[in-house]
């Protein structure tokens, strides 16, 4: 389905479950799209999901600018105005996690719950490094599978390859301007003085072998959110979820309330 907020952009939505009750909005990571929460969402049974496109990824609108946290924010509380939901809990991984918490703290009264996956204050100097080689260097049409794709989508254990591959592709036809906007926001990120400000209650995930946001950068994780809930998954990767969805459900359901 798709909408488009008042500031003009069209944005694209899956949703699934029940009409009523509080509704689970759910924010994908960098590159990713609504699809990504395709092993998760059927495991989240009872509730009201909605799992959105942000801007330049899967169908959602690709403008020349801007794509920090503070916009995807932007976007995400246009979508809930459009939509008619004054409220709901907010579950986002990576990328979309630094959405979430960037919404709950700046639109507190709009976030119920939130549960940040693979999420961190910064990215760390070796992944920006790693980043900034490889994404300024992408041709305009991405090979799925080039070297880099196979690395960015990388798990340490086992995920099914139909849906791996699937999603490989659609990242790598994710728009050159989204690819670098991303990693611009990210790299000028620092939230260590908007975290403070999130006062919904809050479930942080986290897998000991993300390659991303390593053990050093969760401990900055706890220090900007001491009252969260924190679970980590060892042995398991950035992408957690995809890995052992039946896990992580288990810890999401209850926090929600079922």
């Amino acid at each position: 389905k798709s909408v488009t907020t008042a500031d003009g952009l069209t944005m694209t939505y899956v949703e699934a479950g029940p009409a009523d009750g509080m509704p689970v909005i759910l924010l994908h990571g960098y590159t990713d799209n609504s699809r990504r929460w395709s092993l998760l969402a059927p495991l989240l049974t009872g509730h009201r999901l909605i799992m959105l496109d942000l801007r330049g990824h899967g169908g959602t609108a690709a403008p020349v600018c801007c794509y920090g946290p503070d916009s995807m924010a932007h976007d995400v509380a246009g979508f809930m105005d459009a939509m008619g939901i004054a409220q709901a809990d907010i579950i986002g991984h990576s990328m979309g996690s630094i959405t979430g918490a960037v919404l709950a703290a700046y639109y507190p009264e709009r976030v119920n719950r939130l549960v940040l996956i693979s999420t961190a204050i910064n990215v760390p100097a070796g992944p920006s490094d790693w980043l900034w080689t490889n994404v300024s260097a992408l041709p305009d049409t991405i090979d799925p599978n080039s070297q880099f794709m196979l690395d960015w989508y990388y798990n340490p254990n086992p995920v099914p390859a139909d849906f791996i591959d699937r999603e490989r592709a659609e990242s790598a036809a994710t728009p050159k301007a989204a690819w670098m906007g991303v990693l611009q926001g990210l790299t000028a990120m620092d939230l260590s003085k908007v975290a403070p400000m999130v006062k919904a209650k809050t479930l942080i995930l986290w897998g000991d072998q993300d390659g991303l946001f390593d053990a050093a950068a969760q401990e900055a994780v706890k220090a900007a959110y001491p009252k969260a809930d924190y679970v980590a998954y060892p042995g398991f990767g950035h992408n957690m979820f995809w890995e052992v969805p039946e896990q992580v459900a288990a810890k999401i359901m209850p926090f929600l309330g079922n």
